[in-house]
């Protein structure tokens, strides 16, 4: 009798083994009806352990995702107060019965989170409810953005100018600021409105408000300024350059005047008038010596003679400069301009000299400044124009180590080696292999965490562990972001991989080795078919694709950078709508750039563009990060295609182009 006892007790246990991991393969593949199924014959089967598993939470889940909103908050309701899962059930079971209309019920469950609940998931709840029930929970939350909701629906203007003072960048400034518009009537208000549109690139509405503020006498020098700045952005240089000229008339003996004039010759710069740019920085370096910005005023100079190709004039200005007291990076961005020059004229034994004392000195990053192995790099080039060939090649197979950096990969080609999974720059066949493969790697990669189907709840379990257990990895990756979770970073990249919080998984894996298991965690290629697509559609490398979208927003959606660009291809406003109307996408508003399948679909598109026009991956890449007219300046510093990343004049764009360059590297290491 004990036998057949012992029998019928492991033919249950396999029957309910069985079901569940049915319905953990239904889940993978979204297969809702087959996952309740599998659950609930799991349960017939074996409840005691159906509870101790907590797998009523994850028939809650599956109740959900089939909007079976009466099953997902009976299900959620049955999980205990001591289950470290009860919390996030009682969130749960919240949404359900706002989704259910059934507002007695939400107010006590509201009632019954713990106050340090995060905010963001109070937040979506709010959002769903809407009404006197969402002005609760803003009225609880501290947030910007439940401020924000608290007022529109109150239709409080004053705290809408409040939060309008208090940051203008972010997304609840903007919103703010559209809202408040209508009832600015002050000039103050007027510029706080008008400062919020100008930082979203909105400058067809930031324009008329500084406009009517300039009229008020305390905030004219302001508006007229940012009114130049605004046409400067506009690349409207005429306009800017008559609104800067008439503050300098109007401010004399003003700071307003000091920076109108400094921006006057940057607008002659920027218009390729290079006489006019040379005069006007001339003018304003002896009216205003070290007062002023001198020391970027002569570095725009000596762009200025090398864009002419007066080089004589620009080692003249350079060597006047360097016998002047300097900061040590002004200093540094000197000699490397210098040692470039004389490179640039054949005059290969006096540019190794700088660029061998460059490589002796602490070198930091800035505009016009060199990294390490950039200045090893032309080390390794100028021993070779000098005939050195083998001092030339012992420069580059220590920089070729670094297969994934940029000079890296320029070493490797000049040692007869191709650059780390090169490909054709149009290349539309390299789309990476699939991800499904990684993410099963990485998935039995966690087994580990997960612990065996036991018999009762242990009393040691967590909210990260069970989440892993269930394999519900959008959740488990969000509580490992709260505080007290103590999660390994290799595990806590894997978890907020399978998640698809890439942004996460490149975060946690920036803290391991660099190996063959760990690239994909910090190289993730996310939304692979959508890249794929769009990579076919526009005849260009999906590889280009993954690598710009991992420097940009490391595969984060919701990105926002401080120049008003969103998505994860990062575009500014003004380049969306263009790229969307030859597009064929005339609608487009800047919330869409948030859509990950529009930002990709309009990056690659300006990405073909900048292929076709500049025919360089290095000069489109800067073009895409610094704009097509800067690049024009750029290039005309120097005929030699080897100078023109070293003479990238933003430290931001320079240091994009390399990164962008090591990241392809590492995907397309993924093809070999």
């Amino acid at each position: 009798m004990y036998l057949v006892g012992t029998l019928f007790v492991a033919l249950f246990s396999a029957l309910f083994q069985s079901s569940m991991d049915r319905a953990f393969i239904a889940l993978k593949a979204n297969d809702w009806p087959s996952a309740s199924s599998a659950l609930d014959e799991a349960f017939s089967q074996d409840p005691q352990t159906f509870e101790a598993n907590n797998l009523h939470y994850l028939r809650g889940r599956v109740a959900e995702n089939e909007n079976d909103w009466q099953r997902a908050g009976e299900e959620f309701n049955k999980i205990a107060a001591d289950n470290p899962l009860h919390p996030l059930a009682v969130w749960h079971a919240l949404r359900a019965s706002v989704q259910l209309h059934d507002e007695p019920a939400a107010a006590l469950l509201l009632s019954a989170l713990p106050r340090d609940f995060p905010n963001e998931l109070k937040m979506r709840i709010a959002r769903e409810a809407g009404g006197p029930f969402a002005l609760k929970i803003y009225e609880e939350v501290s947030t910007r953005e439940a401020r924000l909701e608290q007022a529109k629906l109150l239709n409080d203007t004053r705290s809408m100018r409040d939060l309008l003072r208090e940051n203008k960048d972010d997304d609840v400034a903007l919103e703010a600021a559209q809202l408040f518009a209508p009832y600015v009537l002050a000039p103050a208000d007027e510029m706080d409105v008008a400062q919020a549109f100008a930082a979203h690139r909105q400058f067809e509405q930031a324009l008329p408000l500084f406009q009517k503020a300039s009229m008020d006498p305390a905030y004219a020098a302001d508006a007229r300024y940012q009114t130049g700045r605004v046409y400067f952005q506009l690349e409207d240089y005429p306009s800017a350059i008559d609104v800067y000229r008439a503050v300098a008339r109007d401010f004399e003996g003003t700071d307003w005047q000091r920076d109108a004039e400094y921006q006057i010759a940057l607008c002659y710069w920027r218009m390729a008038d290079y006489r006019k740019s040379e005069i006007a920085f001339q003018d304003y370096i002896r009216k205003y010596g070290s007062a002023g910005n001198q020391e970027a005023a002569t570095r725009n100079l000596v762009d200025v003679y090398r864009v002419l190709g007066e080089n004589q004039k620009a080692v003249e200005t350079i060597d006047r400069a360097l016998r002047t007291r300097l900061s040590p990076i002004i200093r540094q961005v000197f000699l490397f301009t210098k040692a470039k020059i004389l490179y640039s004229q054949n005059r290969h034994a006096a540019a190794l000299a700088i660029f061998q004392q460059l490589g002796q000195m602490r070198l930091r990053w800035a505009a016009g400044a060199a990294t390490l192995e950039e200045v090893e790099y032309f080390q390794g080039l100028s021993q070779a124009k000098l005939g050195n060939k083998a001092a030339a090649e012992r420069v580059w197979q220590k920089l070729a180590l670094d297969e994934f950096s940029y000079y890296g990969q320029r070493a490797a080609e000049k040692l007869g080696r191709s650059r780390t999974g090169q490909l054709t720059g149009t290349s539309t066949q390299a789309c990476l292999p699939d991800a499904s493969l990684t993410a099963a790697a990485v998935e039995a990669d966690l087994a580990g965490l997960r612990h065996p189907v036991r018999a009762e709840m242990s009393r040691s379990s967590d909210i990260v562990s069970e989440l892993v257990f269930l394999r519900l990895w959008d959740e488990a990756a969000f509580w490992i972001e709260r505080p007290g979770a103590r999660i390994p970073p290799r595990p806590a990249a894997e978890i907020a991989y399978l998640a698809g919080r890439y942004n996460r998984s490149i975060f946690y894996a920036d803290r391991l080795p660099k190996t063959e298991s760990t690239l994909p965690l910090l190289y993730p290629a996310g939304y692979q078919q959508t890249i794929c697509d769009a990579a076919l559609a526009q005849n260009v490398d999906p590889v280009w694709l993954h690598a710009i979208i991992w420097q940009e927003s490391k595969y984060n959606p919701n990105a926002r950078s401080g120049a008003a660009a969103r998505g994860l291809m990062q575009l500014i406003p003004e380049t969306a709508r263009s790229v969307a109307a030859s597009a064929g996408m005339p609608d487009l508003t800047i919330d869409m750039l948030y859509d990950p399948a529009t930002s990709i679909q309009l990056g690659a598109k300006y990405w073909s563009m900048l292929l076709t026009q500049l025919n360089s991956p290095e000069m489109a890449l800067a073009a895409y990060n610094g704009g097509p007219d800067n690049v024009e300046k750029w290039r005309s510093k120097s005929s030699d295609p080897e100078l023109f990343v070293a003479d990238i004049g933003f430290a931001e764009t320079k240091k994009y182009v390399l990164s962008v360059f090591a990241a392809r590297a590492a995907y397309a290491s993924f093809l070999k």
